[in-house]
């Protein structure tokens, strides 16, 4: 059995986290992405803007110590989200579910919501396992583009743009999910 925690999110995490954020498959599944996931300007300049705002709070999931992927934590227009991303030698093993479950125990704040390419079934069950459910289905609002499908996690925010629809979830056991605390 592994072992999955948390740690803040430090300097020496940049380079894994834009490999990590790039990979074509995991930016196919993701709800939100970078225009161009190969800019590493630009990533950097959205990190550095994450970093500053007191609203995020980012973490590196780790396995066995290892770096495994990132959640966050942030604020958007008044509502709590949460956010993962896990890198592909760390997926179906059930680090996002335990990472996910780190990271609500940590939020004070209720309801959580969380944001999710409608076919991207792996998130949409570690979200569901960790007792989020379904509130609503929209499609994408920005235009189809010709880079690949946008992300799930704290990722550079700008929708899936490919007119797929996105799942939106939000947590159904407030109080239940604070395992601990």
């Amino acid at each position: 059995m592994t072992h999955v925690d948390l740690r803040p999110f430090d300097d020496d995490d940049a380079d894994a986290v834009f490999e990590m954020m790039r990979d074509p498959d995991a930016v196919a599944q993701a709800a939100f992405t970078a225009d161009d996931p190969s800019d590493r300007a630009a990533f950097d300049a959205w990190l550095e803007r994450h970093r500053a705002d007191d609203r995020v709070s980012m973490f590196v999931v780790t396995d066995d110590g290892g770096f495994a992927g990132t959640a966050a934590a942030f604020t958007v227009d008044g509502d709590r989200e949460v956010t993962f991303w896990i890198t592909r030698h760390a997926q179906s093993r059930g680090v996002a579910s335990a990472a996910l479950r780190l990271l609500v125990a940590r939020e004070a704040e209720r309801p959580l919501y969380a944001r999710v390419a409608a076919d991207n079934a792996a998130s949409i069950a570690v979200l569901t396992k960790n007792g989020f459910s379904e509130i609503r289905r929209q499609r994408a609002p920005t235009p189809p583009r010709v880079a690949p499908r946008s992300t799930n996690s704290c990722s550079p925010s700008r929708p899936r743009s490919t007119g797929s629809d996105r799942t939106s979830l939000q947590a159904t056991s407030p109080a239940g999910l604070r395992e601990g605390r």
